[in-house]
């Protein structure tokens, strides 16, 4: 689960009684397990995220000092594709895709990828740009991040560390059920003909 703009009530719903890994505020949405990569969303949100019980990881390494209370520390590291080491995650820049390699820890299979856009409304060098960005609205000042897109929006940067994982080196499956997203290096299909084909067994 990502946090993009396109996540509704409706695959939210779809997406009950799957094991779901999230990026940040995703234990909001009934995650079981999440990764928040930044320092700063822990600071703001770690009492927020007390009450919700799930798995909470974060590649910061404040959590080995338990500045954040239930948050486990997983070590990132700068390489290409998916670490092998279940004491690492591959870094790639985000949260998404370091979450991406902590499923793989758990021994997910398939994944489906939902809420991963990947885009903005448009062009995007500045903050001035006052669409919706993220499923939970904007980010506190604090937290804010303005990454350079492409001409259509897209998260050029985020893409080419997506880019470097080939998941059947890995014995995996990741499918972007995402409509309409810039992340195109996987097969995409539709949620309901991912969950038809392959079970809620999976993620």
């Amino acid at each position: 689960m990502g946090t993009g703009p396109s996540l509704t009530d409706d695959v939210i719903e779809k997406t009950k009684g799957f094991k779901r890994f999230g990026a940040n505020l995703t234990y909001r949405l009934g995650a079981d397990v999440v990764l928040g990569c930044n320092s700063e969303f822990w600071d703001y949100y770690e009492r927020d995220a007390r009450i919700y019980p799930c798995d909470k990881w974060t590649t910061r390494p404040q959590a080995l000092e338990n500045k954040w209370e239930g948050v486990n520390y997983i070590e990132e590291r700068w390489i290409a594709g998916l670490s092998r080491d279940k004491s690492r995650v591959a870094a790639h820049h985000g949260s998404g895709p370091q979450v991406v390699n902590l499923a793989y820890h758990y021994g997910c299979k398939v994944m489906l990828l939902v809420g991963w856009d990947m885009r903005y409304g448009g062009k995007l060098d500045n903050k001035s740009y006052t669409m919706p960005r993220h499923y939970f609205g904007e980010y506190p000042a604090s937290m804010q991040h303005w990454p350079k897109t492409g001409v259509n929006g897209e998260l050029t940067g985020l893409i080419k560390e997506m880019e470097t994982i080939y998941p059947e080196e890995y014995g995996i499956k990741i499918i972007n059920c995402t409509p309409d997203s810039a992340l195109r290096c996987f097969p995409m299909m539709c949620l309901d003909e991912a969950i038809e084909e392959y079970g809620t067994s999976y993620v």
